[in-house]
């Protein structure tokens, strides 16, 4: 794609020269109207001038002081022809000079076989030496007469010519200047703009700001510059947050391994009988479920991202009654109650069923997560106008303020110094935003500090 430099130097530069073709042809076409007028009017003032100097003498027709048979004043360089009343040829500067009598006004051919123009004057023709001494005129006194005057258009072409040709070195004078001046406009337009990118291309995650400030570059640049710091913040937000993923995806797996591991070598050992034994087989089976979780939860994820759920008619009581059943016996260690209230008959929500029952199962995880032990988890569903609608309730923690319009983030995860009760990886509420948002329907949510918090879903009815 052609450079931000060469548009503008193009572009000034065919500017100005449509801009000044198209002047230099108005003006052209100015002068050549102007002296065309002039060369018109003057041919018509020589017209008149030379009927006022023919005589007549009988049926002779001549230039005064010339006699009979004399060519026109040396002063008027072209054709002429007399014509009388009847149209007849009465006298001509030559024999081809004949066919002006035939010619109009303006424009026409000359006897030469060039370009040329025609003018003519009518009025009657002064008689030679009076009528007493040469007798009455053959056409009698008063008699009308037309002069038709012709001359080339060489001069007035080679005028033309000139003025193109003026007028053409003006205008291509003018797009090598705004060539010039293009160029040492892009340059100084452009220098910021290089700055600007030198500075993101050198810009590394860990760095407050590119090497540019704001205030130091044009105002139109400004919002780039503003929103390549907002762009490192959020990267340098985002390594920090894909560093703290890593650890805690690490200590996630790590701890359960560990447990499962240490269990296992213990067996193979045969540390472990009766009754001991299949308490630590329950053990290490919950571990090998907790890992199995988390791995499932960071593939969901990046499944979401790439495949859309197919919609059908789900049975939200069904969903709901299927993920708390898988955390009865964490509520039940942790001594949560889990209750469950709703009309089984509810209308069917539109959506898949799978996907639905994650987001269920994340926020039924996340209320136990965050309730002390002893506390109550409260899962709600009734049918609303358009919509179906759940909620899971806890009287836990609750979520403080500052950090309410980022817990749908990402690997966003409460920090609890290290407390392992409310440990995580941080996707839980993300996944079920996402998918609440595939569903298109709705998640709202309801908290205060140490008094717990609320999550509504609204899911639009199967019709």
């Amino acid at each position: 794609m052609i450079s931000i430099r060469r548009r503008l130097m193009l572009g000034t530069v065919l500017a100005v020269a449509v801009s000044s073709a198209v002047a230099s042809g108005a003006a052209w076409l100015s002068v050549r109207t102007h002296l065309i007028n002039a060369a018109d009017a003057d041919l018509r003032a020589d017209a008149a001038r030379l009927l006022g100097q023919l005589r007549q003498r009988g049926p002779d027709i001549h230039w005064a002081g010339l006699g009979s048979g004399g060519t026109a004043p040396a002063a008027f360089d072209g054709w002429w022809a007399v014509v009388d009343a009847a149209g007849t040829v009465r006298a001509t500067s030559s024999a081809e000079a004949k066919v002006l009598a035939g010619m109009g006004d303006g424009s026409s051919t000359m006897p030469d076989g060039g370009s040329g123009r025609v003018a003519r004057a009518e009025g009657s023709i002064t008689t030679a030496g009076g009528r007493g001494r040469w007798g009455a005129n053959e056409t009698g006194d008063g008699a009308r007469f037309t002069l038709f005057v012709a001359r080339s258009n060489a001069v007035l072409e080679t005028t033309l010519a000139a003025v193109g040709w003026a007028l053409g070195t003006a205008t291509a004078v003018a797009a090598l200047l705004a060539g010039a001046a293009a160029w040492v406009l892009a340059r100084t337009v452009i220098r910021p703009v290089d700055r600007i990118a030198s500075a993101i291309a050198g810009a590394k995650p860990e760095d407050e700001r590119i090497a540019v400030t704001a205030a130091k570059v044009p105002s139109e640049l400004r919002p780039v510059v503003e929103r390549a710091d907002a762009f490192l913040a959020m990267s340098r937000d985002l390594v920090r947050r894909e560093r703290q993923t890593a650890g805690n995806i690490a200590h996630e797996l790590r701890t359960p391994l560990m447990v499962a591991g240490g269990y296992l070598h213990a067996i193979q050992k045969g540390m472990f009988s009766g009754d001991q034994l299949q308490t630590v087989v329950d053990t290490v089976v919950r571990s090998v479920d907790q890992i199995t979780t988390r791995v499932n939860d960071l593939l969901f994820l990046q499944e979401m991202d790439l495949v859309l759920p197919e919609f059908q008619p789900v049975n939200i009581a069904e969903i709901i009654s299927e993920a708390v059943s898988k955390y009865e016996a964490r509520a039940k260690e942790k001594r949560i109650t889990l209750k469950v209230k709703g009309d089984r008959g509810v209308a069917k929500a539109r959506g898949d069923s799978a996907s639905l029952e994650r987001a269920v199962v994340c926020l039924v995880d996340n209320a136990i997560k965050f309730s002390d032990p002893g506390g109550e988890v409260e899962i709600r569903y009734l049918e609303q106008g358009d919509y179906v609608r759940f909620s899971v309730e806890d009287h836990g923690i609750g979520i403080a303020p500052e950090i309410r319009p980022r817990i749908f983030d990402r690997f966003f995860h409460v920090d609890m110094h290290g407390d392992q009760l409310y440990n995580g990886l941080g996707i839980g509420l993300s996944i079920t935003r996402q998918v609440i948002q595939q569903h298109q329907g709705m998640l709202d949510v309801e908290s205060q500090p140490g008094k717990g918090s609320k999550f509504t879903v609204s899911l639009p009815k199967w019709r």
